[in-house]
Order: C-alpha cells, then structure tokens, then sequence
C-alpha cells in the first residue's frame, strides 16, 4: 500500500500542484499574458519544473536553475531505477517461493512474507508460535497457507531478496520529500529573482508640467538599484 502510495504522489504531484497555484497566483498568470514577468509565475513554473521559473525570468543567466533541474533529473531517475530494481527483485523471490516451496504469496500480508523466510513449513512456524504463546501470530492450517522449503538455500535466497527489496523501497519515500523539497527550494529562489529583478527595473513616467512648473512635457526614467 504504502509503496503504490509513493507511485501516486510522484505521478500527482505535478498534476495538482498546477491546480492549486493556478487559483493562488491567478492574477499573476493574468500578468504573464501581458508578457509580464511576476514573482508569482516565476514560482508556479518551478513548482511544475525545478529550474523553469529561472529561466522563465532571465534565459540568458538561469544558472541556479539548471542546478535545481539537473537535481530534479538526478532524483527522478533514481527513483524509478530503484522502483523498477524492487519490481525485479519481488518478481524474483515470488517465483523462488513458489517454485521450492509452494507456498501461494498472492493476498498474503507482511507477516506472511516475513514468516515464509523465517521458517521451513508452516507446521514448524505455528509450533513456534505456540511455544512463545503468540496465538494471535498463528496461520490457519489450510492450502492456501502451506509451506514447505525443498532447500534451505532456497529459503536463505528467498529471504535476502525480500530484505533488499525492503531496503530498496525504504528509500522511495525519500526521495520523495527530496523532490519535492528542491521544487519548493526552486520555486522560492525563482520567486526571490522575480521580485528581485522587478524592483531594479527602471521605471518611466511622462508628464505636462515639469518639475519648475512650466508647460511642457518632462520624461523621467528611474533605476532602482
């Protein structure tokens, strides 16, 4: 669950994080049609993609936005070659534990899995249990929960693999914090440069009456630095 879990958010966090700025920067995107750079749309784009507000406030020095893009590539990437390494590796002590025990792992819970590593047949396990008078850990003693290890190599194998398959999932959710901490890191750094380049840039005004208060028309131009 918990794994699947993981997979939604990383396939929804770009989907709705458009969504939800959409109505929180909405007179920002109004802007932006008037070709107007804002604070808002630079932090929308790298909420969507690391590095894009960057580059959408200045594509000729975005720099710290390629960090957070190439960030953004390198933590994606690792994140499907470990899920897709799990995927591997689950397959792999699945078909083991059919194959040299015959135990049937689908519908079956952790403790399942676990117990199926620990033990050489169900018998030998619910004696286990009985000893230590856990009766709450017992496995009913029908088909679908029998087991029983040709090998106890087989058993070994079976029970590594599962274990790096756990390893290897215990590190998903991390990177998913990481992700979507460089998004929001990103979106304030794009923000900060927006609003940063908005107050330097020079503003200009026409008026009739100059400042010695004659007719005429006076331009002033002012740099904010």
């Amino acid at each position: 669950m918990t794994h699947n879990l993981l997979n939604g958010l990383l396939h929804l966090l770009t989907v709705c994080s458009i969504g939800l700025l959409l109505s929180i920067f909405e007179p920002g995107l109004q802007a932006q049609d008037r070709d107007e750079i804002t604070p808002g749309g630079a932090f929308l784009r790298s909420i969507v993609m690391p590095g894009w507000g960057h580059h959408y406030v200045d594509d000729t020095n975005w720099n710290r936005g390629k960090y957070h893009l190439a960030g953004e590539a390198v933590l994606v990437l690792s994140y499907l070659g470990l899920n897709i390494r799990s995927n591997y590796l689950e397959t792999d002590f699945r078909t083991l534990a059919q194959s040299s025990s015959g135990a049937d792992l689908s519908d079956k819970n952790r403790d399942f899995l676990i117990a199926l590593g620990n033990f050489d047949s169900l018998s030998e396990y619910n004696e286990a249990q009985l000893r230590a008078r856990r009766w709450n850990s017992l496995f009913p003693d029908t088909p679908e929960y029998q087991w029983s290890w040709n090998r106890t190599e087989d058993r070994i194998q079976y029970q590594n693999t599962r274990e790096k398959v756990d390893k290897t999932r215990n590190q998903l959710p991390t990177l998913v914090v990481l992700m979507v901490g460089n998004r929001i890191a990103s979106g304030i750094s794009a923000y900060l440069r927006a609003q940063k380049k908005l107050e330097n840039f020079p503003e200009a005004g026409f008026t009739y009456i100059n400042e010695a208060g004659y007719q005429g028309v006076a331009a002033r131009i002012r740099f904010n630095f």
